[in-house]
């Protein structure tokens, strides 16, 4: 590969200049466009940008040349809540989600987050990176390079470990980046349901998590950051607040699920403890927002999951702008 790259002709060069930090209202529509654009890149990092006539000067005569002629010359998509690393398919859900069934009840019965956990816990490693490679590359086809990846489909010390073991290597051995998220507080297991004739229970995994789990992970630097399902079915606020002071204490950044199926009160706890993200929010009210914007949580939003679990709810996306 050529020292220099050259990049001209483009109808539209997207360079997104404008203040280095997120954006709220009108200033998400300036992109910074650049009409006729270029970009000179020296050593893969972009050395100039502008005009096709300007940059083309600045090229030394070896450069790769690309004429981008009629193309959008933009950077790569940054998707900010993934679960890349898992085994198994949940197709037989979607017939009882036609037949009528939530997902509550289909959860209830076993299925959603721990049918995948079960399949998940039985795959090595290897299969599981194995299983991780073409997604990996389905997110770079279709313009992603970075995604933040999410563990949770294993719920125990060494299968949530495996999973970000996984995560780390899929980073390093392709060119999609990764940006890795403990999610061991995704589900309690159905071991600990206190219906399996285990004699243990839903405190006993918290404590699991915050004793053992976090512990681990970040000792091994794992992860960057912890998430947790903040629901009253799953994780209650109380639950929530526990599991992720403790991964502050860490040195880990947070996030949540909040506010997914209920207004439970995931979005106040996440601009209370500063977490970085709130992800889903279709429950989110006026309150919850501003309380949101004043904390400079950023709110992720996720309109395929409401699709793809036959809800109806979207998260209020326009109020929030």
């Amino acid at each position: 590969m050529n020292e220099e790259l050259l990049i001209t002709g483009a109808s539209q060069l997207v360079t997104l200049a404008g203040p280095d930090r997120p954006r709220v209202g009108a200033e998400m529509r300036e992109i910074g466009v650049i009409a006729d654009g270029a970009a000179l890149v020296r050593a893969g990092e972009i050395a100039a940008v502008g005009r096709s006539s300007e940059i083309e000067r600045a090229a030394g005569p070896q450069a790769e040349r690309i004429d981008a002629r009629g193309r959008v010359v933009m950077p790569a998509f940054v998707d900010a809540h993934t679960h890349p690393v898992f085994a198994g398919t949940r197709e037989d859900e979607y017939e009882m989600r036609a037949l009528g069934r939530a997902y509550q009840e289909i959860a209830a019965r076993g299925g959603g987050i721990r049918s995948t956990v079960r399949k998940t816990r039985a795959a090595s490693e290897q299969e599981l990176f194995e299983m991780a490679l073409p997604r990996a590359r389905w997110f770079l086809e279709h313009g992603t390079a970075t995604i933040e990846a999410k563990s949770g489909y294993g719920l125990t010390v060494e299968d949530e470990l495996k999973i970000l073991r996984v995560i780390r290597r899929l980073g390093s051995e392709t060119p999609l980046e990764t940006v890795p998220t403990f999610l061991g507080a995704h589900e309690i297991p159905d071991e600990y349901r206190g219906d399996a004739g285990q004699g243990v229970s839903r405190e006993d995994y918290i404590r699991l998590v915050i004793e053992e789990m976090l512990p681990r992970v970040a000792a091994e630097g794992l992860a960057l950051y912890a998430d947790i399902f903040c629901e009253s079915h799953v994780f209650t606020t109380e639950e929530s607040r526990r599991v992720l002071g403790r991964a502050k204490e860490l040195g880990l950044g947070l996030r949540l699920h909040a506010e997914q199926l209920s207004l439970s009160g995931g979005g106040k706890l996440a601009a209370e403890l500063e977490a970085a993200t709130a992800d889903h929010l279709e429950w989110i009210d006026e309150e919850g927002i501003e309380t949101l914007k004043q904390a400079g949580v950023l709110a992720v939003l996720l309109p395929g999951a409401v699709f793809n679990l036959g809800l109806s709810r979207y998260a209020p996306a326009r109020a929030m702008i």
